[in-house]
């Protein structure tokens, strides 16, 4: 009987698991899609401008009415925060689903 109830608490934690990385499986190719679309959205922008137009994180940020500028003070902190607000913003994200692909995938 104790076999039995371990047996399926093991089953239990290994379904609710394979659903958890699932989802972030999902999630990181959400993240590349997104990416490949920004980075499309740029290369359509950067045609009709007949110039290079490469949105960075902050004015994507800003666009959406979160005001976050570049950071004023010194430090290890602020410049990893002035980098990424800095990046484009399809770099930002599309690093980040490939990154989280490379982690969640399916191992057999």
């Amino acid at each position: 009987m104790a076999g039995d109830l371990a047996g399926a608490a093991y089953r239990k934690d290994a379904y609710y698991g394979a659903v958890n990385m699932g989802f972030f499986r999902l999630l990181a190719w959400i993240f590349v899609a997104s990416g490949l679309a920004l980075l499309g959205a740029d290369g359509i922008s950067t045609i009709e401008a007949g110039e290079p137009v490469i949105r960075t994180t902050s004015e994507v940020m800003n666009l959406f009415g979160i005001g976050i500028s570049s950071l004023e003070s010194d430090g290890a902190a602020a410049g990893v925060a002035n980098f990424f607000l800095n990046a484009p913003l399809w770099a930002v994200v599309g690093i980040l689903g490939i990154i989280m692909t490379l982690v969640f995938r399916p191992l057999d």
